[in-house]
């Protein structure tokens, strides 16, 4: 399997465009340069094969060029985000056993470790014959929907067999809007590289029209999180997303919302299930979006099953635990064997979802199995509730959850963020859902204006729940 490196050799051979900024283009062959110089630079001070670093580069390209120059070193490499606390960041430290800090500012460095300033000089072309490794590590973060996130390892491998399930980057010109920092970003740049397509970075403050940004830069495929696509809906209909592929995670991406994005913004959208230990599972495709919010059928070399309690397969179309194997998934979380054996068994891998497999074999994630409201024996998905709150034309978003009753177990709540302008009384909004759902009906609805998020931009549900024991 070619690592990075040998794949930015492979595309410099013939000069294939590799990166769009503002104020620059790449080619893969001025991209291998820099990444040389980088590691060079690296290893004038101080840094080997031996170095764990935490990496705080605010700048979207700098940071993408330090972690391909700390892969070729050989380094193991974790970033620090700029929402990270000093407590955080600490924790970080000892658990990975990070030995130095790349900063692009040293006064942004809080830590007691050795901060390096990320600044090679990419206009020396002297390039020296270093035995690099080129065998470096990625450790990443799962999204952290209890205090302590998991740490992933991945070895460039297992990236590289992830990046093999988008071959269709290899010929697109690829914008995240979501910053580097967070784990589906600095993944999906590094798939785009390795199958030779264009990363297109953007900055915000540098041009604030992203509409005429898409236009100018061409852009072919816009992979955005949940909260990007209700900001692209309010920008659209528009020209500049013409012939653009939207790609978006995670299966609550309602029947309503996904209507809406093909009406206001492309009819090219796809949505995948994926996980941050597996990469992408399965990935609906532009005809496959219906009322049952389906996330596709698995993709190449992906193994789906769907087992009861007792870790036995259930028949086609019943609920039930999903577990994964693909090339690319870790074994393991990273000194974290508890979580592992409840995560890791037998080779498999599983998510913690709900779901069941349709006869056209696509799979249908119904929702977190730990999420799961149960009141009175009666099973309800956060989902059912949210997908029928979002029916409601004022309605812009919804969270359901359950929150404990002495007498049902559970009861179903709900908490909602308007569209903007709409007026909406809260027991209007849960007589309507209950003429729909009847017992499954939310009996608590509140109005908010934003929900809480986590580090990778994912609603913490816990948080939401303490609005209802105020």
């Amino acid at each position: 399997m070619k690592t990075f490196f040998m794949k930015l050799s492979e595309f410099a051979s013939y000069d294939k465009l590799a990166i769009v900024s503002h104020d620059s283009k790449l080619s893969y062959s001025d991209l291998k340069h820099r990444v040389i110089l980088g590691a060079q630079y690296l290893i004038d001070k101080g840094l080997s094969s031996e170095s764990i670093v935490g990496v705080e580069i605010k700048d979207e390209l700098e940071h993408f060029i330090a972690t391909l120059s700390l892969l070729l070193l050989g380094a193991k490499k974790i970033t620090f985000a700029s929402y990270d606390s000093s407590q955080f960041k600490s924790d970080l430290i000892l658990k990975v056993s990070i030995n130095h800090v790349l900063v692009s500012n040293l006064n942004d460095n809080n830590t007691s470790i050795k901060s390096i300033l990320w600044l090679p000089n990419y206009s020396n072309h002297r390039q020296q014959d270093n035995n690099f490794s080129d065998d470096g590590i990625i450790f990443l973060r799962t999204s952290g929907t209890t205090a302590k996130p998991n740490i992933l390892k991945f070895d460039q491998e297992q990236l590289a067999l992830q990046s093999k399930r988008h071959q269709e980057y290899s010929n697109e010109r690829l914008l995240r809007l979501a910053s580097i920092e967070y784990n589906n970003s600095i993944r999906h740049r590094l798939y785009c590289t390795y199958m030779g397509g264009v990363n297109i970075f953007y900055n915000a403050n540098k041009a604030p029209d992203l509409l005429d940004y898409i236009e100018k830069q061409r852009v072919t495929c816009l992979d955005v999180s949940m909260m990007h696509l209700h900001r692209l809906i309010e920008l659209g209909p528009h020209k500049a997303f013409a012939n653009v592929k939207v790609r978006t995670g995670g299966s609550s991406v309602s029947f309503e919302l996904r209507q809406a994005v093909i009406q206001n913004v492309s009819k090219n959208l796809y949505v995948r299930y994926a996980t941050s230990e597996t990469g992408a599972i399965s990935m609906a495709m532009p005809s496959e979006h219906d009322n049952e919010t389906c996330s596709g059928k698995p993709l190449k070399g992906v193994q789906i099953k769907i087992v009861d309690a007792n870790d036995q397969a259930v028949p086609q179309g019943h609920i039930g635990t999903i577990a994964v194997i693909l090339p690319g998934m870790i074994n393991s979380y990273y000194k974290n064997p508890e979580q592992s054996s409840l995560r890791f068994r037998n080779g498999w891998f599983y998510p913690g979802d709900m779901g069941y497999i349709r006869e056209d074999k696509s799979i249908v994630v119904l929702g977190r199995q730990d999420e799961m409201i149960i009141m009175n024996g009666l099973n309800i998905f956060p989902k059912e509730i949210e997908a029928v709150l979002e029916q409601h034309p004022n309605v812009l978003e919804a969270v359901a959850l359950g929150i404990e009753s002495r007498i049902h177990g559970n009861i179903p709540v709900a908490a909602v963020i308007l569209k903007k302008g709409c007026i909406l009384n809260s027991n209007d909004l849960a007589l309507w859902a209950k003429k729909i759902l009847g017992l499954k009906s939310p009996r608590k609805i509140i109005f908010v204006q934003e929900f809480p998020r986590n580090s990778q931009n994912k609603i913490v549900r816990r948080e939401i729940a303490m609005l209802f024991k105020a």
